[in-house]
C-alpha cells in the first residue's frame, strides 16, 4: 500500500466528517495499491441533495495527480444539479477533458484537473450562503 495515498485517502475521508454541508455519507470503493488508488463515496448533503464521488488517483515522486474523476450532484428527486467529469467527450472545450455538466443541459470548462477536495470546497461555498 502507498502512505501518500493512504494519507490523502484519509485526509478526504476526515473531511466529509467534519463537513458542514455533510450530513451523512457511505464509502462504496476504497483501494489503495503501490502507485494508484480508487476511492468512491456517496453523500448527503444539508439540503437532501445528493453526492456520488468518484477519483482514480496515482503518485508518483510524492505528488498525486487524480487521473480519472467523476463528482456527480443531484436534488433529492433525481434531476442533475452539476457534474464535473474528465471523460474525453468534449475536445473542443479548453482544459479538455475537463468540464462540468449543468443542471440545464449545458457543458463548460472546468480547470485543470480538480480533486475531491476542490469538489468539496465548492459544495461548502454553494450551500453556506
Amino acid at each position: 500500500m502507498n502512505p501518500i495515498l493512504t494519507t490523502y485517502f484519509q485526509a478526504v475521508e476526515v473531511r466529509l466528517i467534519h463537513s458542514p454541508v455533510i450530513l451523512s455519507y457511505q464509502r462504496l470503493r476504497r483501494e489503495i495499491g503501490l502507485i494508484d488508488g480508487k476511492i468512491r463515496y456517496k453523500l448527503e448533503l444539508i439540503d437532501n441533495s445528493l453526492v456520488e464521488c468518484f477519483a482514480y488517483v496515482s503518485e508518483a515522486s510524492g505528488q498525486l495527480q487524480t487521473l480519472k474523476y467523476s463528482f456527480h450532484w443531484q436534488d433529492k428527486t433525481g434531476k442533475l444539479m452539476q457534474r464535473w467529469d474528465n471523460a474525453p467527450h468534449y475536445p473542443n472545450l479548453p482544459n479538455s477533458p475537463h468540464h462540468i455538466h449543468k443542471h440545464d443541459g449545458s457543458v463548460i470548462q472546468a480547470k485543470n484537473n480538480p480533486d475531491i477536495m476542490d469538489f468539496l470546497d465548492f459544495l461548502e461555498s454553494e450551500l453556506t450562503q
